[in-house]
């Protein structure tokens, strides 16, 4: 018996079963997946101003969270392994410049920065205050 004249059909029932599979995917990601919403068009004769997120509510003074560093000049944050350089602007824009805020926490404002840095344990983990800690004591000896 010779193979060959079913390889033309069967090739051809492969390919439409993959159209049809590609198909079906598309429409059911169109359908289900994430929607993206289109961002507006900026028109050029209008003045773009630059957007700047707005500095959040420090809450609770229990996290000894700063309006600005004190004596104006912040703690290079980026000492502590974790920190890098995003990592220490989002810390800026929410109230810690200096490593004796961060050695201050307790396990409640932990929580509470985890919380509001959606950090999941990473400050635990990563043993922040420890190194705040003793980056802080080397600071005050200089």
């Amino acid at each position: 018996m010779d193979p060959t004249p079913h390889i033309l059909p069967s090739a051809l029932l492969l390919l439409a079963a993959f159209f049809i599979g590609c198909l079906v995917g598309y429409l059911l990601k169109r359908m289900f997946g994430p929607s993206r919403r289109a961002e507006p068009v900026a028109q050029p004769d209008q003045a773009q101003t630059p957007v700047v997120p707005e500095r959040p509510d420090l809450g609770d003074p229990a996290l000894g969270l700063l309006n600005e560093p004190i004596g104006g000049q912040p703690d290079d944050l980026k000492k502590i392994k974790g920190i890098g350089p995003k990592l220490e602007s989002v810390l800026h824009h929410n109230g810690v410049y200096h490593f004796s805020q961060i050695a201050a926490w307790n396990a409640k404002s932990i929580a509470m920065m985890n919380a509001r840095l959606s950090f999941k344990g990473r400050i635990e983990r990563e043993k922040w205050v420890s190194q705040a800690k003793a980056l802080a004591k080397a600071a005050s000896r200089k």
